[in-house]
């Protein structure tokens, strides 16, 4: 049974706002560790369940998680869903351009939307898919330039995760559960599932600090933040904040 949905904006755009921020950052640290994917795709993994770990001993508020995180069913599908959109993300950035990779992520919040209402019950408002249109706009005249340089298979991956983003953050909505440790629980899967290439053909990052920093501070903080903001605000919202990687990771 879907426990009733809370709403508390100023609550949730904090949040989605502090973990696009913190996500922004992601790309340009892959970049400059230079490393293979497999690598990246484990070291975010593995440091993500890590750091959530630490989180949910020592910091965490567990009054509205699941009592029981891995028996919960909506715990298990939207960390699951979280891990396959990591490995999705890694094999995206490294298999095409970064202007692709981000244009399509764009359509995240587009995707959200249209699958929000059946599934939640929420019909986005007039607001939401004026500022939907107008950032997919937005993002078509930042990545004109470089978009199309990339290749399919890396653009398909990139499909993929926006989608797995939309379902995964819109399963969290309806949910009303605190569900910000879910994203460890897919660290561990992207992590795993990276493990084997890594021992059979990784090799150590050119600049591992950058790595580090990007597994152990922003992609656990991205993950507690834009995992909690779908209990307080309607999923199409916090895909919207996705965009900040867009538009700040140029900067940056």
């Amino acid at each position: 049974m879907t426990t009733a949905l809370v709403h508390h904006p100023r609550r949730g755009l904090a949040l989605a706002f502090i973990g696009g921020f913190a996500l922004s950052l992601d790309i340009p640290l892959i970049r400059l560790a230079g490393s293979d994917p497999y690598v990246v795709m484990g070291f975010r993994g593995f440091g993500l369940a890590l750091m959530l770990g630490l989180y949910w001993r020592f910091l965490a508020d567990r009054s509205a998680m699941p009592r029981a995180l891995l028996a919960d069913r909506d715990f298990i599908t939207v960390g699951a869903l979280s891990g396959l959109n990591n490995i999705f993300f890694t094999l995206a950035v490294f298999h095409t351009s970064t202007a692709n990779v981000v244009f399509i992520l764009a359509f995240n919040a587009m995707l959200a939307a249209l699958i929000s209402w059946p599934l939640t019950g929420e019909k986005p408002s007039s607001p939401t898919w004026v500022a939907i249109l107008a950032t997919l706009v937005g993002v078509g005249i930042i990545v004109a330039d470089g978009f199309g340089s990339g290749n399919l298979l890396g653009d398909f991956y990139a499909l993929i995760c926006a989608i797995l983003l939309a379902v995964s953050l819109t399963l969290a909505r309806r949910s009303g559960k605190d569900l910000s440790l879910a994203p460890g629980y897919g660290g561990l899967v992207s992590g795993f599932f990276a493990l084997p290439m890594i021992l059979w053909m990784g090799s150590m990052p050119d600049a591992p600090v950058w790595l580090v920093l990007d597994a152990a501070l922003l992609v656990p903080l991205a993950g507690i933040t834009l995992w909690l903001a779908p209990r307080y605000i309607p999923a199409p919202q916090v895909a919207l904040f996705y965009l900040l990687e867009t538009v700040l990771a140029p900067l940056w």
